[in-house]
């Protein structure tokens, strides 16, 4: 069984097209494909790939966290996670969805829908990642995912919001140690979601659009605001950073609002015309001595988009292919592994260590439940 858990793997790990070309590699007479399954992975057998989907339809893709914990672990214990740390040594954990799955003709009880204008309906698939950046760094470090998918009790289809709330819920109490700062765009600066990162004994610093945030932005109006600039040059270009910030503001109407503080970047070039400008609210405090690591590390929120998800979909990892979609989790459960391997770039050999211990548990697991599944309908037909 323990074959099957890192056959799955191993497609990731080679960065396979596919699980057929990877099979076929495999058992190719004369080539190294089943030496690497017994030296690198383990594997006393290659499992074919529909037997492989067919167990790991049954793998909740939650009983893989732990995936993600060991490979911190790893990176913590070898020194690296320093790099990884800004705002006085707090972890900056960027938060975001990507969709992974689409078809008008596959789907399953986990699928999001929705209807296109030429009346075609598509089923698809979206996870919430949060991943560890840094500013200045060029690698970002995956977190367990949450998946958005319908939830017991909702009639309302579940929405990105709602994921990364109960990404919080779910995962904040093991990242607390780490006095974390969430980041993220302008769809997690509500106060919902700020409610459950502070809940959850962390930071926010989201982005903070002024449509969309109507209430903070009028008391910004005809008062003066804090403010600071400074020349820049990188290279032969030169250019002015100009920040702006104020504390205590709400973040929308009414009695019961959250107070939180914003802050604004400016960027003119030498002949003072605009080519960024972003706003921020956050719970900490800000003044001119943190201003601009403030803004910097809200900048780095772009991170989780170059340095993970376009690493999945365009690095060979082939986030978006359907490696297999099954009637449960198996979608969700490959997106899992999937991502967890871009853990490795890191390069400490912990990380793939743990990975193939808790890939084999997690494959023992999948055969107990496919156990009961089977029992229960033998149960049911009698």
């Amino acid at each position: 069984m323990a074959d099957i858990g890192m056959a799955a793997f191993s497609v990731f790990f080679v960065q396979s097209p596919s699980f057929l070309a990877h099979q076929r590699q495999l058992c190719a007479r004369g080539g190294h494909g089943r030496s690497n399954c017994e030296t690198l992975f383990g594997m006393g057998s290659i499992p074919s790939d529909n037997h492989i989907r067919d167990m790991l339809d049954f793998v909740e893709p939650a009983s893989l966290d732990e995936l993600f914990d060991e490979a911190l672990a790893a990176v913590e214990r070898a020194g690296a996670l320093s790099p990884l740390t800004g705002l006085d040594g707090r972890l900056l954990i960027a938060l975001d969805g990507t969709e992974y799955f689409c078809s008008n003709k596959l789907s399953c009880p986990h699928c999001s829908t929705r209807q296109r204008a030429n009346g075609v309906i598509e089923h698809f698939h979206t996870m919430l990642a949060a991943s560890i950046v840094a500013p200045g760094h060029n690698r970002a470090l995956p977190l367990p995912p949450e998946f958005v998918r319908p939830q017991d009790g909702h009639d309302k289809q579940d929405c990105e919001s709602r994921a990364a709330r109960r990404w919080l819920l779910a995962h904040g109490e093991r990242y607390k140690r780490f006095d974390p700062v969430y980041l993220g765009d302008d769809l997690y600066s509500r106060q919902p979601v700020c409610e459950a990162v502070l809940a959850s004994g962390g930071h926010f610093l989201f982005v903070c659009k002024p449509d969309s945030h109507k209430t903070l932005y009028e008391y910004l109006t005809g008062v003066e605001i804090a403010s600071l600039s400074k020349g820049v040059k990188r290279g032969k270009q030169r250019a002015t950073h100009a920040w702006r910030w104020m504390n205590a503001i709400p973040i929308r109407d009414g009695d019961d609002a959250l107070i939180v503080n914003w802050l604004e970047l400016t960027i003119s070039n030498a002949k003072g015309e605009i080519t960024y400008r972003n706003s921020f609210v956050s719970d900490l405090p800000i003044d001119a001595s943190n201003v601009e690591a403030l803004a910097n590390a809200g900048r780095a929120r772009w991170k989780i988009e170059n340095e993970t998800f376009n690493v999945l979909k365009t690095k060979g990892y082939n986030l978006e292919h359907n490696f297999g979609h099954g009637k449960r989790n198996l979608s969700s459960t490959l997106a899992t592994l999937n991502l967890g391997n871009c853990s490795r770039p890191f390069g400490h050999a912990g990380i793939g260590r743990g990975f193939a211990a808790r890939v084999n548990r997690m494959a023992s697991r999948a055969r107990r439940e496919r156990r009961r599944a089977v029992s229960t309908t033998e149960r049911m037909s009698a």
